[in-house]
Order: C-alpha cells, then structure tokens, then sequence
C-alpha cells in the first residue's frame, strides 16, 4: 500500500493543548499532547482521503515543507510529517473462514470482499 507523508503544522497556546492544521487539506486535529494531535491527525487524514476516493477526487500531492509558507509555520510549535496510507493495486489471496462466518458476512454485504477490507481497515486503525 503506497504512502505519503503530509505536513501537519502543530500550534499550541498553552503547552497543554494542541492543535493541527495542513496545507494540503483544508481540516483540523488537536489533542491533550502533540503525539495525541498527531494520533487525531492521522484519523481525520484518512477519512478525507477515504472521503475524496469516494467521488474520484484527485488526492493532492503532499506539500514539502520547505515550500511551506512564512505565514503557515509562524506561531507553530512544530512540523510533522502525519502519514496517509493509499490504496494500492488488488490482488487476490485465499483464506479460510468458518462457513457460519462466510454466511453472516454474505447476508449483510453485498462484496465479501469489500466487507472484509473494510473491517481489516477498521481493525488496522484501532476501532
């Protein structure tokens, strides 16, 4: 599964919260510490990106941070790089399941496929 790495620039006012915003997307994370920032930041990324899949918008290339601008870096606490994992090319493997199992997926989604991807995703993030 390709990767990037997108800038989150990360502000704090008061040491105790922080706050996340990108160049590359217009949306925010924050969190009792940067590392909390940064675990929200990772999550709300992945949901634009699922998001922008979805309807078949482009994914934007992430911004260097050299190229990021005076005004966006001024106030900040620190830069960091916040990964995005994208989808890569399918392939088709063989696993086995319990046929109970195989039957109550079958009921609820139309894709086994699918279904299956979506939970491994779901479990892959932490929920």
């Amino acid at each position: 599964m390709p990767r990037r790495l997108y800038p989150a620039i990360i502000h704090s006012d008061d040491g105790r919260t922080f706050g996340i915003s990108f160049i590359d997307f217009p949306v925010h994370a924050g969190g009792d510490s940067a590392e909390a920032a940064v675990a929200d930041a990772e999550i709300v990324i992945a949901e634009v990106v699922a998001s922008l899949l979805e309807s078949g918008t482009p994914i934007p290339r992430p911004t260097a941070i050299a190229d990021i601008p005076t005004e966006d870096r001024d106030g900040a606490a620190l830069i960091a790089l916040v990964p995005v994992h994208l989808p890569g090319r399918s392939r088709v493997v063989s696993i086995t399941l319990d046929e109970d199992l195989i039957a109550r997926i079958d009921a609820v989604a139309p894709n086994r496929s699918g279904f299956l991807a979506e939970a491994a995703r779901a479990r892959l993030r932490g929920g």
